[in-house]
């Protein structure tokens, strides 16, 4: 007949977690743990950014591109990824319609199409 008992191990475990939890849980829950977690993160945050900048000088004095040169290499070539499908869309579309008037694109920043800039 098997017996409803639990293994030792399973009551060592139960008795320290009925006590142990509870204290846990009020420590979490406290102002004093935000305060102190809050201050943590600041601190691995300042931490972080002095590692960062200190290898993007080390980076930099072999003469070889920082995370942040990567990082800013890779928004502009995803710019000019965009501007070159935007510029092939329009030519495909100028392609299948020979006959129709091309519509002008509006140059950027002063609202004048192409026609209009080259009068003015």
């Amino acid at each position: 007949m098997a017996s409803n008992r639990k293994p030792l191990w399973r009551q060592i475990f139960d008795a320290v977690d009925g006590i142990v939890t509870p204290q846990l849980e009020a420590f979490v829950r406290s102002e004093q743990f935000c305060k102190e977690l809050g201050r943590f993160g600041k601190a691995q945050a300042f931490l972080e950014s002095q590692a960062r900048d200190a290898s993007a000088r080390m980076w930099h004095i072999l003469n070889l591109p920082a995370g942040s040169d990567i990082s800013r290499l890779r928004k502009q070539l995803g710019a000019l990824d965009r501007e070159v499908r935007r510029l092939t869309l329009q030519l495909e579309q100028e392609r299948q319609a020979p006959e129709s008037p091309a519509v002008p694109l509006k140059e950027k920043g002063n609202g004048l199409d192409a026609h209009t800039a080259d009068a003015a």
